[in-house]
């Protein structure tokens, strides 16, 4: 066996090597939050979805297609109906911009795989 005073000594130096350990686990895991609070700041994400939408050309294709398309149909229900307080000429309205927004989105989206 081996003497009391061994044991408590190696004891002990666990318990600094734990002690140790803990101590740079703590520094870790702190350095980790503070990235992470960073990257889901507002600013940094409003900024890396701009970097994210300037290189990806597919994004802006779409984009410009969708606004396209809503826009369309947005301004011809305005053309046709106009401020109506009639629930039918509303409903009729709702109707004829769902069918120009995608009109104009198959329109779109047809002439760019012809030009594929």
């Amino acid at each position: 066996m081996k003497k009391p005073k061994n044991q408590i000594e190696l004891l002990n130096d666990a318990m600094v090597l734990l002690e140790k350990r803990r101590r740079m686990e703590y520094e870790d895991l702190r350095l980790q939050f503070h990235e992470t609070t960073e990257a889901f700041r507002p600013i940094n994400i409003f900024n890396q979805t701009v970097k994210d939408f300037r290189q990806s050309p597919d994004v802006k294709t779409n984009l410009l297609e969708t606004i396209l398309s809503i826009s369309g149909g947005y301004f011809s229900k305005k053309i046709i109906v106009g401020k109506s307080s009639s629930l039918v000429k509303r409903v009729l309205g709702y109707a004829l911009q769902y069918a120009v927004t995608n009109f104009i989105s198959k329109k779109v989206g047809t002439e760019k795989d012809s030009e594929a």
